[in-house]
């Protein structure tokens, strides 16, 4: 995911000159604390620069430079580090378009590696937090879970007309796969990764790994699950979700933010709130999510707040029942 995101980023940078790239220590010889882009500012030092260690200055120079014509791509260096410009992106980025009656735009990108699943990290290195973001109106968020996806929506991010949160799920963005052909996809437009007739599971980013490990283990007992996942929380693609439900009739959704006001208790709230929907399900909707705390220093605690494989399967199990 790294190499894929490092490719399209030379590929925009090199297609327009209007493409600016300003993060912590993103010019060489470092590349980013991820290598996301590493080489990048050899190959366009007019366009790839160093930021001085202030998140509220990356994100408030996008406003400016957004409105004059450039299309700037901003890293910070974990999201757990996006608070400081929480004001900016509240006050001047997701709204600009909306305040000035679709007179100005804000086309930015703002990557961030995102999650836990690396041990150790705690606070300020291992939050998802996916859905404060969410909730921030004109300001989409996309979390891919393969490179094909990573490429394919940060492209789309960087020739839209709006803000996007590009999340980069960190305990998979090293996980090798073999490459596909990549078209850019819609931003709001999930996709089903396997088809089911038993269960709907859904989630995105980091938890994907472990839906893929849980299904795996209940088709040893005759489950069918077919796994959706979303790509972006915001917009949300509800149609994809009630498609499958309309089949199968039973839901779980899994995801790393902790589990109060969650985007999974939107989606559960979505489908049991419409009488249309409700009427779909056979057994209550399950929810496996991080519990509400922090991510611990120790790997143990870490790993006893997340969601876990075996989490995934006992409600699997449990909408069977």
């Amino acid at each position: 995911m790294v190499a894929a995101i490092n490719a399209t980023l030379k590929e925009a940078l090199a297609a327009d000159d209007h493409v600016v790239m300003l993060g912590e220590d993103i010019a060489d010889p470092k590349g980013g604390v991820f290598g996301m882009t590493k080489g990048l500012s050899t190959e366009f030092p007019k366009q790839v620069f160093n930021a001085p260690l202030s998140e509220a200055t990356i994100v408030g120079a996008a406003v400016g430079l957004a409105s004059s014509g450039f299309k700037p791509i901003f890293e910070i260096q974990f999201t757990d580090f996006i608070p400081p410009a929480f004001n900016q992106l509240i006050t001047n980025v997701a709204n600009l378009r909306w305040r000035t009656a679709g007179e100005w735009s804000c086309p930015m990108v703002l990557m961030a590696p995102y999650g836990a699943y690396l041990p150790g990290g705690s606070i300020w290195h291992s939050e998802s937090n996916e859905g404060i973001w969410a909730h921030l109106h004109g300001l989409k968020v996309v979390i891919p879970s393969t490179p094909e996806d990573a490429s394919a929506l940060l492209w789309s991010a960087i020739q839209g007309d709006d803000p996007t949160l590009f999340l980069v799920p960190k305990h998979i963005f090293r996980k090798r796969s073999l490459a596909a052909t990549v078209e850019p996809i819609p931003i709001g437009k999930a996709v089903v990764r396997r088809t089911g007739t038993d269960i709907t599971l859904v989630s995105f980013g980091n938890c994907m790994e472990l839906c893929e490990e849980a299904i795996e283990t209940v088709a040893h007992d005759g489950v069918s699950v077919e796994l959706i996942d979303l790509r972006s929380i915001k917009p949300l693609d509800m149609e994809t979700i009630i498609q499958s439900v309309e089949h199968t009739g039973r839901l779980v959704v899994v995801h790393e933010d902790a589990r109060t006001t969650g985007i999974g208790q939107a989606i559960v709230t979505e489908i049991v709130a419409n009488p249309d929907h409700f009427s779909l399900l056979y057994s209550a909707p399950r929810l496996v999510a991080r519990q509400d705390t922090y991510i611990g220093y120790n790997p143990l605690l870490e790993y006893a707040a997340l969601p876990s494989t075996e989490q995934i399967v006992e409600a699997l199990r449990g909408v069977m029942e």
